[in-house]
């Protein structure tokens, strides 16, 4: 599962942090394996920032802001796009929550830096959809902290494929 917090929604959004968890879509929970990095702002000066977007950051949670904002411990994006770039090799699918945002941003960020894409076109899944054929499915909201989003979109995905009945994923 991919989630990516961004200072913009356009492919080519300046991104704040982003987050990759290991997990079984037809088991319960995640693994211990995981990606979680705040990218530095200043290695994106041709990334797009939205002013509504930074308003939208303002009026979130202080705890939620200040993750996604803090200065400390940040790598540049090439250099995140590069640690995340084994674990999405090894995944048989590169799931997110909709298929327009995370993905698109991510692309949009390998090709900046002429990097090949780290996963299959045809490996890409919409958790979103899924959760949509689970009716009473209770969905908490989102933290803005992208680790545990990834972790929330896991969770929602399991209980719906599981309330589904569904046993194999091609």
């Amino acid at each position: 599962m991919i989630d990516l917090e961004t200072v913009g929604t356009a492919k080519d959004a300046c991104i704040l942090t982003i987050a990759a968890q290991i997990f079984d879509p037809l088991g319960n929970g995640h693994n211990n394996r995981y990606y979680y990095v705040r990218v530095d702002i200043d290695s994106q000066p041709e990334r797009s920032v939205d002013q509504s977007t930074i308003e939208w950051w303002t009026r979130q949670p202080q705890e939620s802001f200040q993750e996604a904002f803090n200065p400390d411990n940040r790598v540049t994006l090439k250099t995140a796009l590069e640690q995340l770039t084994p674990m999405l090799w090894q995944s048989q699918r590169i799931w997110a929550n909709g298929i327009t945002f995370d993905i698109n941003i991510l692309e949009d960020a390998y090709k900046s830096y002429q990097m090949p894409l780290p996963w299959q076109y045809h490996r890409v899944r919409d958790a979103r959809t899924i959760y949509a054929l689970h009716p009473e499915l209770v969905k908490p909201p989102a933290s803005h902290h992208a680790l545990e989003d990834c972790r929330r979109q896991i969770e929602l995905l399991q209980k719906t494929l599981s309330y589904l009945g569904i046993k194999k994923i091609h």
